[in-house]
This record gives structure tokens, sequence and C-alpha cells, in this order.
């Protein structure tokens, strides 16, 4: 994990690891569909760069979230899963995607 100095608050440790502007985008789309490759996940989160997305991937990854996947193949074919350690945040995932739809309903 990112430079940890000090013990800190867990909420703070757990929104440090979760912050970025597509974290959660890329979490929710591979809790919900499985393994995806980048082409995929960038074609289903609008807006984001392909540098970027790879970057949060590559976060993520260092993290223990997710897990890339090199398939070995010609052309590349790599893919992103939620690893087993990021499968223990599903239920915090679920839980902020009930809550942001909620708070989307309430402001309209």
């Amino acid at each position: 994990m990112r430079g940890l100095a000090e013990p800190q608050c867990p909420v703070d440790t757990a929104m440090g690891v979760l912050s970025g502007r597509w974290k959660g985008s890329i979490l929710w789309r591979l809790h919900e569909n499985g393994a995806m490759r980048p082409g995929e996940l960038r074609r289903e989160i609008s807006g984001v760069s392909e540098a970027v997305l790879l970057r949060q991937l590559a976060e993520l990854v260092d993290d223990g979230l997710v897990v890339r996947t090199d398939h070995g193949t010609w052309p590349l074919h790599v893919s992103y899963e939620i690893s087993e350690y990021g499968a223990t945040a599903g239920p915090l995932v679920e839980q902020l995607c009930a809550w942001g739809r909620a708070h989307q309903a309430r402001i309209g």
C-alpha cells in the first residue's frame, strides 16, 4: 500500500485507497461484470482517458484490490478483475452504490 507514514484514521485509510476520479467506477464495473479488458472499461466509463484508466488500474493492482492477467497472446490480451482481497470490499462498494443512488434521487 502506498506510503502510510503513521497510523491514521481507518476511514481516511480506506478513502485513500479508493480515492481517485475513476476508481469507484472501475471497482463497481469489475464487481458487477467480472474480468474486463481495458478497452471494455473505457467504453463503460465515459470521459476517462486511456492513460488515466491504466494509472488507476495500476494503483488498484498495487493496493491488492485488482488482479491484472496477461493472457500471453499476440495481440496483447490483458484483463483486470477483482482480487480475493478486493472482494472483501464488495459490500462497501454495494453500500456506496446504494448511498450514491439515494443521494442522486435526493438532489434530483
